[in-house]
């Protein structure tokens, strides 16, 4: 029995305790105080009475050890189940240490088994090799305590256990059939709106730096004051959204989330609570911002009131947005050019704004077949036009009846003008003045919107524009029935069949109002040669639909998506939004004709109503179809443009 006993040593020499002075016997864990504490699911047996000490318990390898030597079976055991294990005496505990208290002996203790002796306390590092050679777990892992003889112990499968590995079983042929049949699974997550850039000219950003919950909310400030501008000039919702993304990575601030309405932008920015600059800033996933406790975002809104027609103020802020993704401009500086491009005056003054809409009207009426006379009566009640709009929107007055009072005006003039004996054509007079009374913008950015993924901006821009729209049809109907009532004849509406005299004259004519509207619009003078070329190409398409036979609605989807390509080229070569050139070049394609004249069917000659509610179908109809030739020109050339956009692309290759 002596043989089998290993002299106790102090019990900070155990093989799992930290080397050092003896601890105090309060503060013993098992193994020794910070020792390894594994076998956290066995039972903890109580001390011994009246000692006042804690049990001492080998660990897992000793007990092992132990358990082979006394010739226990060799069988695999959990350590997280509960197992009997020995206790050492805590007298002979004493007695080593040379602590024992004096009084009456106690009885002798039992002999010592082999399961309750403690291995040497310095066991080599090395692997000990043994005789018995490499051992294979079995299919099977017991758990629970080793069980008596003759009896079974609880087995579990191999791969439950983190330990064994085991190969999964190899599926069958049906299993195999639904996972080809098997669709792709549902994103997980959102689209991030950064990615929504890789269509966009700002694709080739580049970061200026990491923003700090303290820069971040100025960074937001000025995007959300950039949105503001640009919805304020005329952009449209997708235009929009990328400079609001664009911006804000670039200055570092990304996890922002954009909703535009008809007259407001939200922006939303979850912030990451990790300092960029400190040591592993910067390393979280998106997931982890997300669900963060700590994490806090910010959210600011924008509510736009107002329009304007400034194409000039809407380029410079589409070339702020492409020299801030370039990575060389502060944030300081970038507010401090916002700031002047909103104080810049507009490039036209009022006066010259007036003169264009007046020229315009009569070469429109002219180049429709008006003539000398319908052009000048154009022209004078272009003026009276302008002046009552002037005092309506000094007063404030809605926008439905401002657009019924001056359409009413342009129908009540040219029938008056043509009952007084001069010889024009009513019809082409008053479509003239519609024309430029349409809101050519509103109708355009509502269908990009439309089909850009903009439902909710989309449809508070067509209510918008349908209530300018009824507003025309409202004034004209008001002027048709004044002329009834007057006893004026009735107008003739098959001479308002579009039917130019001459395709030159039409070109002509044509050209010269789409620059003319250019600049009422606000248009910079280098930009109004890009605008007529883009009219020219359209209306060279149309003459050509015409000649052949195609009909209007093809002729007029044709020639819209012509003037969309190159529009789209131009403006990418001058670095502007795309609508800044299409726009006043779909003058030529408006249908005013087609709107009177069924809106003069409806109202005077009832017995045609139903032609006449077919005309206003096929305007709306015309008007849809360039306001998608459109931007489906702009999607057919976006492979083409690329080089154009690239000034910060090829810069950033070179760097």
């Amino acid at each position: 029995m002596t043989d089998q006993r290993t002299p106790l040593r102090p019990f900070a020499a155990y093989p799992s305790s930290d080397a050092g002075p003896e601890p105090a016997p309060e503060l013993v864990e098992p193994f020794g105080p910070g020792g390894d504490t594994g076998l956290t699911g066995a039972a903890r047996p109580a001390a011994l009475g009246g000692t006042g000490l804690p049990p001492v318990r080998p660990t897992e390898t000793q007990a092992l050890e132990a358990r082979r030597r006394a010739g226990s079976g060799a069988q695999d055991v959990v350590p997280d189940a509960p197992q009997p294990l020995p206790v050492l005496d805590a007298r002979l505990i004493r007695e080593h240490r040379g602590d024992a208290a004096p009084g009456p002996a106690a009885p002798a203790p039992e002999p010592l088994t082999a399961a309750q002796t403690v291995p040497r306390p310095k066991p080599s590092k090395r692997r000990r090799r043994t005789g018995a050679g490499p051992v294979s777990r079995p299919d099977t892992t017991a758990i629970g305590p080793v069980p008596e003889p003759g009896k079974s112990a609880d087995r579990m499968q191999r791969g439950a256990y983190p330990s064994t590995r085991a190969e999964g079983a190899r599926p069958d042929g049906r299993a195999r059939l639904r996972s080809i049949l098997r669709g792709d699974s549902a994103p997980t997550a959102p689209m991030r709106a950064v990615e929504r850039l890789s269509i966009s000219p700002f694709a080739n950003l580049r970061r200026f730096g990491e923003a700090t919950s303290r820069d971040a909310r100025r960074t937001l400030n000025f995007a959300l004051r950039l949105a503001e501008t640009m919805f304020h000039y005329g952009a449209d919702a997708l235009d929009v959204e990328n400079a609001i993304v664009a911006v804000c990575t670039t200055y570092g601030v990304e996890n922002v989330e954009v909703d535009i309405t008809n007259q407001a932008v939200t922006i939303n920015y979850i912030a990451d609570g990790t300092d960029p600059t400190a040591d592993g800033g910067g390393t979280r996933t998106r997931e982890d911002v997300f669900n963060d406790p700590d994490t806090s975002s910010h959210t600011v809104m924008r509510v736009v009131r107002s329009w304007t027609d400034n194409y000039a103020g809407l380029g410079e802020t589409h070339q702020l947005v492409a020299d801030i993704t370039g990575g060389e401009m502060p944030r300081a500086e970038a507010e401090r050019r916002l700031d002047e491009i909103n104080a810049k005056p507009k490039p036209y003054a009022k006066w010259m704004v007036w003169t264009a809409t007046v020229v315009a009207a009569m070469a429109i009426t002219a180049g429709i077949g008006g003539g000398p006379t319908g052009a000048l009566v154009a022209g004078l009640t272009s003026i009276l036009v302008q002046v009552v709009s002037h005092r309506l929107g000094t007063w404030r007055i809605p926008e439905f009846f401002a657009m019924a009072a001056n359409s009413g005006i342009v129908t009540t003039a040219a029938l008056l003008v043509s009952w007084s004996g001069l010889d024009l054509s009513p019809p082409r007079v008053i479509a003239g003045g519609i024309i430029m009374l349409l809101p050519t913008t509103r109708m355009v950015s509502t269908m990009q919107d439309a089909i850009n993924g903009f439902p909710v901006t989309a449809a508070g821009r067509l209510l918008s524009t349908a209530m300018a729209f009824l507003g025309i049809i409202a004034g004209i109907a008001g002027g048709v029935s004044v002329a009834a009532y007057l006893g004026m004849p009735r107008v003739d509406v098959s001479q308002s069949v579009f039917d130019p005299p001459d395709p030159v004259v039409n070109t002509a004519f044509m050209v010269v109002a789409t620059a003319l509207v250019a600049v009422t619009m606000q248009t910079k003078p280098r930009h109004v040669l890009a605008t007529t070329a883009a009219a020219l190409g359209g209306l060279v398409v149309y003459h050509a639909g015409v000649a052949a036979g195609l009909g209007a609605r093809l002729d007029t989807a044709l020639a819209a998506v012509v003037s969309g390509c190159v529009a789209t080229v131009l403006a990418a070569r001058h670095r502007i939004p795309q609508l800044v050139v299409a726009i006043p070049a779909m003058t030529f394609l408006l249908p005013g004709l087609s709107i009177f004249r069924g809106m003069y069917a409806v109202t005077v000659e009832t017995e045609t109503m139903g032609e006449g509610f077919i005309g206003l179908v096929n305007a709306m109809a015309s008007i849809v179809a360039l306001a998608s030739g459109v931007v489906l020109g702009k999607y057919l050339m976006r492979p083409f443009v690329g080089h154009l956009n690239g000034t910060n692309a090829r810069r950033n290759r070179r760097r």
